[in-house]
C-alpha cells in the first residue's frame, strides 16, 4: 500500500492558507500568526509522516514500527518546541488565531486520515 502524502499535505497547507487568509481580515497580526500555528502542526506532521512510512512490507515491519515510535515522540517534541519558540521569541503574537489554527489543523489531520485511503501498489 503506497499513502499518498503529497495530496494529504497539499490538502493540509490549503486549509492552512485559507484559515490564515481569513484571520487577515481581523489583522495582519492574526494572519501571520493563524500562519504560524498551522505550520506548528503541519512541519512536525510531515517529519512524522516521512519517517513512518519510510519503511513498508512484511520484511521491514520491525524496522517500521520502532521507527514510528521515534517518529511520534520527535513529533511531539518540535511541537512543544515550535510552540516555545513562539511564546518566546515571537512578539506580539495574537494567542487566540494561534491557537486555533492549531486545533483546527489537528482536526482536519484526523479528518484526512479517514479520507485518504492508502492506494494499492501496482
Amino acid at each position: 500500500m503506497r499513502v499518498p502524502l503529497g495530496r494529504w499535505f497539499q490538502l493540509e497547507l490549503l486549509v492552512l492558507i485559507i484559515l490564515a487568509a481569513l484571520w487577515t481580515i481581523e489583522s495582519r497580526l492574526a494572519g501571520y500568526s493563524a500562519l504560524v500555528g498551522g505550520l506548528i502542526f503541519v512541519i512536525p506532521n510531515a517529519y512524522f509522516a516521512h519517517r513512518a512510512y519510510r519503511f513498508q512490507g512484511a520484511r521491514q515491519m520491525h524496522l517500521a514500527v520502532g521507527n514510528l515510535f521515534r517518529a511520534e515522540s520527535i513529533k511531539l517534541a518540535l511541537t512543544a518546541v515550535f510552540f516555545a519558540a513562539v511564546f518566546i521569541l515571537m512578539e506580539p503574537v495574537h494567542v487566540p488565531a494561534l491557537l486555533f489554527t492549531f486545533a483546527v489543523m489537528v482536526v482536519t489531520g484526523s479528518v484526512l486520515r479517514w479520507l485518504i485511503r492508502p492506494q494499492p501498489r501496482r
